[in-house]
């Protein structure tokens, strides 16, 4: 937790923080405060933090940093429109996807978290929706459909009809994207869906032993597969770009009882949540002043250090809770400006200011800048000479060592029998057997030439696609938080998760662990992953450590390797 250092007039300065650093044309700030801000230690680094935050949102940034970064701060904004105001569970819910973003990580308590904190129900519906291992893009219709009010004035149940046979069918077309939309906010049609699907289930669980689908391995496949199919909230059957996919895992889930079934379970699971009733546990989070603020001497309190206090009633105290627009935000995910940005600085300790305090000078989001895929590209494409050893599950040697440098237009690969040399400027491959030393020189033909130089200028082979581009629209790009590292505070882990067709019509899951150096943007170490159908868990394939090498390293790797010759 963050301990406060005021002294009596850190208070006052706050309101100042931002004319101190920006605007100091406006009001005039009294001499008292101007002196004070010179002076003091903890003021100077909360503007100099502040600084960075606001040079990052307007001019430094990267358009996905920023981009990343205003979602922050609106995602932060949305949990404090609930600053005073009676939060219940229905409230929560449609914040409880947004928990499993990295991107959207909560550091310090929101009147949103501390409603999670007190309500065991809705923690139970958190832990729910953790188990199902849904992607980003699930998350976020997910959390649209907990947001969703009904609105028969778009379009009714009877218009709907079309939506409830593609939902039991799996087969979206001929269908709009309000009718599903209408089907999963509806509970009479979601009730209507259950019963359609349960009655095709029984009757392929009587023809079964006649007939049963041996395509897939049922039991293997997770809630993440279904959910599509479950919950169709937000798709668009006019601009469904997997639809030639859907086919194959279709055609065999739509009669299978076994898939029938688990579909019936996720059902239950995701609207159980969604109409799950209100616990007895309403809060209320309230904003102190720091002087206030208790000093962190209970370990067990959790908010010691924030100058908040929880407030908690029942609803046999007949609080109404009041809807606010959060609610719609959430489902329309809109973007917060940089003009609605400045006023928050500027009204020190106030409901507005909390919110960018919070996300700009508690959570250090200038400074925890999350590597993203666009920015390793760019740092590959920087290396002069690299160095990557390859290894396979239970073998501590490498497998293969490979240097590559494009300053010397070179590319080395050395396996347990042979070095092998291709040399761009030279035209030339050596091949050296590494048990006889004999080395065989071969003239490069055009062909050789445009392919290893293709090697030369690619991502080198630390990353699995050729550029960003090629990257499949539905790839997962996640922070890995649980894993431990003892080498760098600075390496961060990310997994790249991906699904690919493979033979017969099987698809096989692909995940790249990269450890990435936060400062570089270069990955130290990777690990590819990968499971197919058959499989419960992803399996260890290879693994790559990666070295940066200047170009005298790599001279001084090139002569030892042909020393003989």
């Amino acid at each position: 937790m963050i301990a406060y250092n005021f002294n009596s007039l850190c208070k006052q300065a706050e309101q100042y923080f931002y004319d101190f650093l920006l605007d100091k044309s406006q009001d005039p700030i009294p001499q008292h405060i101007v002196e004070h801000l010179n002076k003091c230690q903890y003021c100077s680094r909360q503007i100099n933090r502040l600084k960075e935050v606001l040079l990052l949102i307007e001019e430094g940034a990267s358009p996905e940093l920023k981009q990343d970064n205003l979602a922050s701060v609106e995602w932060f904004k949305l949990h404090f429109d609930y600053l005073g105001k009676p939060v219940t569970c229905e409230i929560v819910k449609p914040f409880l996807p947004g928990f499993l973003e990295f991107s959207l990580e909560i550091k310090i308590p929101t009147p949103i978290t501390v409603h999670l904190d007190k309500c065991k129900q809705c923690q139970e519906d958190l832990k729910t929706i953790i188990e199902l291992n849904l992607n980003g893009k699930q998350l976020y219709r997910l959390s649209q459909l907990f947001a969703a009010k009904l609105d028969e004035g778009n379009i009714n149940c009877s218009q709907a009809q079309t939506a409830i046979k593609a939902t039991t069918s799996m087969n979206f077309s001929g269908t709009s994207k309000e009718a599903l939309e209408h089907v999963c906010a509806c509970p009479d049609c979601r009730k209507i869906i259950y019963q359609h699907r349960q009655a095709v289930r029984d009757k392929y669980l009587n023809l079964r032993n006649k007939k049963e689908p041996k395509m897939f391995l049922c039991n293997e496949i997770s809630a993440s597969d279904y959910f599509d199919y479950v919950i169709p909230y937000g798709l668009d059957p006019a601009d469904d770009q997997y639809a030639n996919f859907r086919s194959f895992f279709t055609s065999h889930s739509s009669i299978c009882p076994i898939c029938l079934n688990k579909m019936q379970q996720l059902h239950n699971t995701i609207f159980g949540i969604a109409e799950r009733a209100e616990s007895d546990i309403v809060t209320i989070y309230h904003i102190e002043e720091p002087t206030k603020t208790k000093a962190i001497s209970n370990p067990e309190d959790i908010y010691a250090g924030f100058p908040i206090k929880v407030e908690i009633v029942g609803h046999e105290n007949e609080i109404i809770a009041e809807q606010s627009d959060a609610m719609t935000n959430i489902a329309t995910k809109q973007k917060v400006s940089v003009k609605k940005l400045k006023p928050f600085v500027k009204i020190g300790f106030t409901a507005a200011a909390v919110i960018l305090i919070a996300t700009a000078l508690f959570l250090n989001i200038s400074t925890a800048k999350a590597a993203t895929l666009k920015g390793i590209y760019k740092a590959i494409e920087k290396i002069k000479n690299v160095h990557i050893l390859s290894f396979i599950p239970d073998k501590k040697e490498p497998v293969r060592e490979q240097w590559v440098s494009r300053t010397l237009n070179v590319n080395l690969i050395k396996t347990d029998s042979e070095s092998v040399l291709w040399d761009i400027s030279d035209k030339i491959k050596k091949i050296k057997s590494l048990n006889s030393n004999s080395v065989e020189t071969i003239e490069l033909t055009t062909e050789m030439i445009n392919g290893t130089q293709n090697t030369i200028n690619d991502s080198l082979g630390l990353m699995p696609f050729h550029s960003i581009s090629d990257i499949p629209n539905d790839a997962q790009w996640n922070r890995v938080n649980d894993i431990i590292l003892k080498i760098s505070d600075k390496i961060e882990v990310y997994d790249l998760i991906w699904i690919e067709k493979a033979y017969e019509g099987y698809f096989v899951s692909k995940k790249w662990r990269f450890f990435i150096d936060s400062e570089t943007s270069l990955p130290q170490k990777i690990e590819f992953y990968q499971k197919s159908d058959t499989d419960n868990e992803y399996n260890l394939r290879y693994t790559r450590a990666v070295e940066y090498l200047n170009e005298s390293e790599m001279q001084k790797v090139i002569k030892e390797s042909f020393l003989d010759n």
